[in-house]
């Protein structure tokens, strides 16, 4: 049957109608005006993450290098090659988002000096100069570690907008190292060896070295100080000012466990003598005196385990429990002392501070002890102990009840008498203290705060200190970790930046 036309016009017409009024699939318009946008955003998200994956990884491979180099710089002369050798093969990893598949990344390093404001930058007035040589490992207390740029390729075709298909980036971490010394006497002295051939650190380990004396002060009066008004102490703001502060510090200067900690990177001076300074170290021999004349049983002031020091009873002196004899709590060192440990022959360096290590170690065994001499030990050069190697000796060899068998103080033996019925304690003639190079630092009476530290050291305290106002001591070894209790020095090492 045959279509009229106006039959055909209307039916087109409807299919128009019904066509345009149709929204089926309308979407997929949309979908792909948005596709290629949907796609780059997501392209652009796998790119971040990567980089951030990226630069994750290389911060916390700088931090990790920082903190394995900054453990290293514990100033003595080889601290940075040491470092630098922690750096180089603390760890050898590879990345795998930069160019050219899997890549090691490399670092470059600074070591400073000082380290300025956090808001600042690092300027080279704050790198050490010369990281090649002794001075320079010395100075340094700081590590700045970089990782070099890899290139990350991205998978966003950037280049189709004007911009590039690599990204880099880089990370950078500075830390540092420091030493805290706590239950030790606050005292400083300025390095004996400073201006010498000899370094502290190589005088600490040799033999020759470690049996001279050393006055950690010259004498009384003007001669014990270092500078105008500066006498040897340290101070910490729990000692106050004052006479209390003084209090403070002299308490220190006698107790078993003083209660101060000192930092490395910088100790503050405390000007002034302090009276009866001398007393408080000479409890360390059971001997009581001054302001702790009633001490002797108060435990927090024990002598140590061998006090011998060639002492007499005072003439018309009462001893302990009614006795007397060279054990009585009123002595005075005998005339001539031929009982002591000795002094050496002759002072002829720093200025009169360090001794020449010759002393009459022959003659303070055949007064205390009689023969046989320990073997292996006379007055040779070659095979003259220390003293503090006599004093471990007779320690070791529980001869400390031994009395002295001649000489001017016959019958005097080396446990504490005075001291109630208490047991001396081991080691309390060593002492702890700060080395400081005063004259490179330009150390005055004045210089009070922010003062760093070469190093802490150990001494031995080799006799009472005498009416001179002398504190005689040998060196026994730097205070470092492995070598000292974990009490008493502690190294921390630390992210700055």
């Amino acid at each position: 049957m045959t279509r009229t036309v106006a039959a055909l016009t209307t039916n087109f017409s409807a299919r128009c109608r019904r066509f345009c009024a149709d929204q089926s699939g309308a979407v997929l318009i949309y979908v792909t005006m948005m596709l290629p946008v949907l796609i780059g955003m997501g392209v652009l998200a796998v790119d971040f993450s990567r980089l951030a994956n990226l630069n994750t990884g290389l911060q916390k491979g700088a931090d990790a290098l920082a903190l394995a180099g900054a453990a290293e710089l514990d100033r003595k002369p080889d601290s940075i090659a040491r470092a630098t050798a922690a750096i180089n093969t603390l760890v050898v990893n590879q990345h795998k988002f930069s160019t050219g598949g899997a890549t090691t990344v490399s670092v470059t390093m600074r070591f400073l000096k000082l380290l300025p404001d956090d808001a600042a930058p690092i300027t080279l007035t704050h790198v050490v100069a010369a990281p090649n040589t002794p001075d320079g490992s010395i100075s340094a207390r700081f590590v700045e570690v970089t990782t070099n740029t890899p290139t990350l390729n991205t998978i966003f075709p950037a280049s189709l907008l004007g911009g590039a298909n690599t990204v880099t980036t880089r990370a950078m971490a500075v830390a540092g190292f420091q030493s805290v010394m706590c239950k030790t006497v606050p005292m400083f002295i300025c390095n004996p060896y400073e201006g010498s051939s000899i370094s502290l650190f190589t005088a600490a380990k040799t033999k020759e070295d470690k049996r001279k004396q050393i006055k950690l002060q010259l004498g009384a009066g003007g001669e014990s100080q270092y500078f105008p008004g500066n006498y040897g102490w340290l101070d910490t703001p729990s000692f106050g000012s004052g006479s209390n502060g003084a209090n403070a510090l002299r308490d220190a200067l006698a107790r078993v466990s003083p209660n101060q900690c000192w930092v490395q990177n910088a100790v503050s001076q405390r000007t002034g003598n302090i009276e009866s300074a001398n007393a408080a170290i000479n409890t360390r021999f059971d001997m009581w005196n001054g302001p702790f004349s009633g001490d002797k049983d108060n435990a927090a002031y024990r002598p140590d385990e061998n006090v011998r020091k060639g002492y007499n009873k005072k003439s018309g002196g009462s001893g302990k429990g009614g006795g007397g004899g060279a054990n009585s709590c009123n002595i005075e060192p005998s005339s001539p002392n031929t009982n002591k440990l000795g002094q050496d022959s002759a002072f002829p360096y720093a200025g009169g501070r360090l001794g020449n290590g010759v002393w009459a170690f022959s003659t303070y065994w055949a007064n205390n002890f009689g023969p046989p001499v320990p073997p292996g030990w006379d007055d040779t050069n070659d095979n003259r102990p220390s003293r503090y190697e006599v004093y471990r000796h007779e320690i070791d060899n529980l001869m400390t009840g031994t009395v002295a068998v001649g000489g001017n103080a016959a019958g005097e033996r080396g446990k504490p008498y005075c001291a109630g019925e208490t047991v001396g304690l081991p080691n309390r003639r060593v002492l702890y203290a700060a080395v400081i190079d005063c004259a490179q630092l330009d150390i005055r009476g004045n210089t009070a705060s922010y003062i760093p530290v070469k190093a802490f050291a150990k001494f031995f305290l080799t006799e009472p200190v005498g009416s001179d106002g002398v504190i005689y001591a040998e060196m026994i070894d730097l205070v470092e970790p492995g070598n000292s209790s974990k009490d008493v020095v502690r190294d921390q090492v630390q992210l700055y930046r």
